[in-house]
């Protein structure tokens, strides 16, 4: 399922102007448990300790800025996704076509933007450094801080659907988000 929303948003990144990646997918996982067990390491020696407020609300920053380390330790390419997400009928950060070619149209104008950035595989698996602590954060818990979900986006469970919308990073740029990417 989600490899049908992936390719249909390539296809909308596309009609909206916006240059999508060429993406050759695959069936083969490119994150094997020694990659995975690396990965918080070599994280925290790029960028050091991120505390949950640096972490929080910061999808767009840190899923561009972890892109081409994640790119040099999976060996391979990954793509920035933007879209939505359904947690068990409960929709965050929901978007469409018409309100994505609004963005890109009027640009953002400042304050928070309702959007989600996370990285995807070519064998179609979600990397999502933010949206656990986000979540917590949001819900006053403590339960996913400093979380990370990594998983086939058809293996995801407790009823929570990834729906991506466009591919590339291309439209943080043209929408005028770049601010929030490097505004530190």
């Amino acid at each position: 399922m989600y490899k049908s929303l992936f390719l249909e948003a390539l296809e909308r990144t596309t009609r909206l102007g916006l240059d999508a990646p060429t993406a050759t997918l695959s069936e083969q996982s490119c994150i094997s448990p020694e990659k995975l067990q690396a990965m918080p390491l070599l994280i925290q020696k790029e960028f050091g300790t991120l505390t949950h407020q640096e972490v929080h609300a910061r999808c767009l920053d840190l899923h561009f800025r972890l892109k081409p380390l994640l790119e040099e330790i999976l060996d391979t390419e990954l793509f920035y996704t933007i879209g939505w997400i359904s947690i068990k009928h409960e929709t965050m950060f929901h978007q469409n076509e018409e309100s994505l070619n609004q963005l890109l149209k009027d640009g953002h104008q400042g304050g928070t933007v309702n959007i989600h950035a996370w990285l995807t595989t070519p064998a179609m698996e979600i990397l999502d450094f933010t949206l656990p602590t986000s979540y917590a954060i949001a819900n006053n818990t403590k339960d996913g801080l400093g979380g990370a979900i990594i998983s086939p986006a058809d293996d995801l469970t407790g009823g929570m659907d990834y729906k991506p919308m466009l591919v590339g990073e291309e439209f943080i740029f043209k929408a005028g988000l770049a601010g929030i990417v490097f505004d530190l």
